[in-house]
């Protein structure tokens, strides 16, 4: 037994290892998740953390994320239920497909008509946060795992595609 430190200056660790991409699913690649029959779902997916990133950017510029809020909460709640792996697996597997593409629509959904809101009230329509409001507490009691997610702090880790 030895420090990770120590195996480097022993000589027992030697360079970067760059591993080659690859996964557990079928054919060890990603096209379990972003093969032909996904493909569709793949552009949902990227669609939506495009406009979660622009809303998130929008929202912060407004001042509307300096504290925290149930409606972007929801958000990132909407956001990771949409973009779960399972759905796009399932499809592709052929594993109870209708009912994954259900749901993956159904979490789109959501995430849209709460997003919808949330840039109506960015637009200038006070009543919208209202709004926003009450689709946010509706949907959590439908689909309000992940209690502590804080959706100012995941928001800051979303990747930039464009």
């Amino acid at each position: 037994m030895t420090t990770l430190q120590k195996a480097i200056s022993d000589g027992a660790v030697a360079g970067n290892v760059l591993p080659h991409s690859s996964s557990w699913g079928s054919g060890k690649d990603w096209s379990v998740w972003s093969g032909a029959a996904v493909a569709d779902m793949v552009a949902d997916n990227d669609d939506l953390m495009r406009n979660w990133r622009k809303l998130i950017e929008d929202a912060s510029a407004a001042g509307l994320t300096s504290t925290r809020s149930e409606v972007f909460d929801q958000l990132a709640r909407d956001a990771l239920l949409a973009l779960s792996s399972d759905w796009a697996f399932m499809v592709s597997k052929d594993s109870a497909a209708q009912y994954a593409r259900e749901r993956h629509q159904h979490h789109h959904r959501d995430f849209h008509r709460l997003a919808s809101a949330v840039r109506g009230a960015l637009n200038g329509r006070r009543a919208n946060w209202a709004i926003a409001t009450e689709v946010a507490t509706d949907q959590r009691r439908t689909d309000g795992p992940f209690g502590h997610v804080d959706g100012r702090l995941l928001s800051t880790a979303l990747p930039d595609f464009t």
